[in-house]
């Protein structure tokens, strides 16, 4: 069985932005039998010495007030299947709800063990039912509600992690579209 551990030092008020829905990808790490957890500063240090990002195309946290978000554009979806983040995403983008990827600022452990990474959607026989549920609903690019789809992101200020983190939210420059002639 995995787990996630957020470990948040910080959350500011963002009323700047209006509604706001702050995403983020996970570190994976593989739990060693001597690994202690139990402090913040121990998630964050085996994090760094052997965690590995998880794909751009999976959100692993979210975080938005109760009734900020467009939920009347969700139809019913099953979490933690394939899909379902993605879309949550966009349809908060075409929402002009502000998307903030904290990946960079915003440490979330995933627990690995022996199952993998994939452990939780790989094996079940629904696993792509979001998609069909999706696409049955209208035309939909899951790339579009990748975290590297977010607006806004967020940037530790503050070089030196030893002291007290000052974080940015800024907004991402985009790539233009290139067309084929």
């Amino acid at each position: 069985m995995s787990s996630i551990f957020i470990h948040c030092e910080y959350f500011q008020k963002l009323d700047v932005l209006g509604q706001t829905l702050v995403i983020g990808r996970r570190t994976n790490v593989k739990l060693n039998s001597s690994d202690n957890l139990y402090h913040p500063s121990s998630v964050t240090r085996v994090a760094r010495e052997r965690g590995e990002l998880f794909f751009v195309k999976g959100e692993d946290y979210f975080f938005i007030a109760r009734n900020a978000y467009p939920w009347q554009y969700i139809p019913d979806l099953v979490i933690a299947r394939n899909g379902y983040d993605n879309f949550v995403v966009a349809v908060a983008i075409e929402n002009k709800v502000s998307v903030i990827d904290a990946t960079a600022t915003l440490l979330a452990l995933h627990q690995t063990d022996d199952e993998g990474n994939f452990a939780g959607a790989s094996h079940r026989k629904d696993k792509r039912i979001n998609r069909k549920i999706i696409r049955d609903k209208r035309r939909f690019h899951f790339s579009s509600g990748f975290t590297s789809s977010a607006p806004y992101e967020t940037i530790n200020v503050n070089k030196n992690l030893d002291k007290k983190m000052t974080i940015i939210v800024k907004k991402r420059k985009r790539l233009s579209k290139i067309t084929a002639e």
